[in-house]
């Protein structure tokens, strides 16, 4: 995962934001309490929206309490959800997640800070390991998945087919109601294939310069058809979406997939609307 899921938060309603800002702060206090205060340092918002929607699905009963964190002391009425199945559920594949990109990152490009990321992660991912030994083993096929589609293929519909599969995958990892999963994996999917089109987009110049593999540079994609595979996947997720019947925080939802979502990708394919700011929670 890698933070381009988010909201406008200027179309939220004031307890939807209160909300979307609870289950952020309620993943942190999760990542903190289960592997550790450094795992925190790589926590995402696409990870909180797992949670949201993953909880909302499940129809799980929820709490919140005033979060006393250091960094929203200048915010008295900021609450954190308190932990839930779901909540633990993210907590876990944010961390899978992040040690794994820190490891890819280390064996790449030799990146120390990257390479200390990774070291200092093992332990919480060894314990995720141990809450969640299924969610290791497909992290880990994921990762290999990955490497072997850029290695063999490189076509941009099929490296980005690793990570849909990914996340699809999550959706058999939680006792989801089964008319709900399929378009809940279906949503998974393309918003895995729109996170991964969404960095190959943006990392362009950076991987063109130290000569790292990139299906857009590989294809010699043009921008209309880059925004045309991540318009396609996020109408596909928005679809699948509405199959859904979500206990809670459909609005909340349903912003992150019309007007975040589509936002992120204006902004990394450089035709923003300036008039619509993506606020900062």
């Amino acid at each position: 995962m890698f933070g381009y899921i988010g909201t406008v938060e200027s179309e939220l309603k004031v307890r939807e934001a209160a909300s979307y800002k609870s289950w952020y702060c309620g993943l942190c206090q999760c990542m903190k309490r289960n592997y550790g205060r450094f795992s925190t340092l790589f926590l995402q918002y696409d990870c909180a929206f797992l949670a949201l929607l993953f909880s909302a699905e499940l129809g799980e009963a929820v709490d919140a309490r005033p979060c006393r964190c250091l960094h929203r002391c200048h915010d008295p009425h900021r609450k954190y959800r308190l932990e839930t199945p779901a909540l633990r559920f993210a907590a876990a594949v944010n961390v899978l997640l992040a040690y794994y990109k820190c490891l890819d990152d280390w064996q790449d490009e030799k990146d120390l800070i990257k390479g200390a990321g990774a070291l200092l992660l093992k332990r919480a991912v060894q314990k995720a390991g141990r809450d969640f030994p299924d969610l290791k083993a497909r992290t880990e096929q994921f990762c290999r998945d990955q490497a072997a589609m850029e290695r063999d293929d490189g076509r941009v519909d099929a490296a980005a087919d690793p990570t849909g599969k990914f996340l699809e995958a999550l959706g058999d990892m939680l006792p989801f109601p089964e008319a709900e999963k399929p378009p809940l994996k279906w949503l998974l999917y393309n918003l895995g294939r729109w996170i991964y089109l969404m960095d190959a987009w943006d990392d362009r110049e950076k991987d063109e310069k130290k000569g790292a593999f990139n299906p857009y540079l590989a294809a010699r994609a043009t921008r209309e058809e880059a925004a045309f595979g991540l318009y396609a996947s996020l109408e596909e997720a928005h679809k699948a979406f509405d199959l859904l019947c979500p206990h809670r925080d459909g609005g909340l939802m349903e912003n992150v997939l019309t007007l975040g979502c589509p936002y992120r990708t204006r902004q990394v394919l450089q035709t923003e609307d300036k008039e619509v700011p993506n606020e900062s929670l």
